[in-house]
């Protein structure tokens, strides 16, 4: 099947603001597009030396791995689970480009991430009672999610596994959350 690495920011709501809509446009184009799983990547085009970074960064995580990714993730988007929501933040629509640590958006792991946000003050609940909001971020020991709506979420799982659309109620998510530095709708 192809692929394509274009993130397609005309089909964004508002590519001028950081909002829950055009995250869940994000990454379903991640999904539909996908994107491969590398440890602490964030939707930029994965290049020999990027790999050979994050080798180096991630030994065993991505080391162990390094042949399947060469495999299957070389030139294409990748992401971790807490990157493709980082990558989000980072994305500048206007130019394409990711600008690492903008617009408020730390570069935590998905554990640090919910602390963070919810330290915050951020609107947060039990993974039992989700509300029908896209763009809620779910989370799990050392796992986050995007909701979808519907009942569904996007999340990059695993190299092996890469970006995914699960149904919610079979992943077992302690909490949602709200990100801060996002403008619900």
């Amino acid at each position: 099947m192809p692929y394509s690495n274009e993130i397609d920011a005309s089909l964004f709501a508002d590519p001028s603001v950081k909002n829950n809509l055009d995250l869940v446009n994000y990454v379903t184009q991640a999904f539909e597009n996908r994107w491969g799983y590398v440890w602490g990547t964030f939707g930029e085009i994965l290049t020999p030396e990027l790999l050979s970074y994050k080798i180096a960064q991630y030994p065993a995580g991505v080391g162990g791995y390094a042949d399947y990714i060469r495999a299957h993730s070389l030139g294409k988007r990748t992401a971790d689970c807490a990157g493709l929501v980082k990558g989000y933040g980072w994305y500048n629509a206007l130019s394409g480009a990711f600008d690492y640590g903008s617009n408020g958006v730390p570069d935590l792991g998905a554990d640090a991430m919910y602390r963070w946000c919810v330290s915050r003050g951020a609107e947060h609940g039990r993974g039992s009672a989700i509300p029908e909001i896209p763009g809620l971020i779910l989370w799990k020991k050392g796992h986050t999610a995007v909701y979808i709506g519907g009942g569904y979420s996007i999340e990059a799982v695993g190299t092996l596994t890469g970006i995914v659309r699960s149904s919610v109620e079979l992943r077992g998510f302690a909490a949602w959350y709200k990100m801060p530095w996002l403008r619900y709708r």
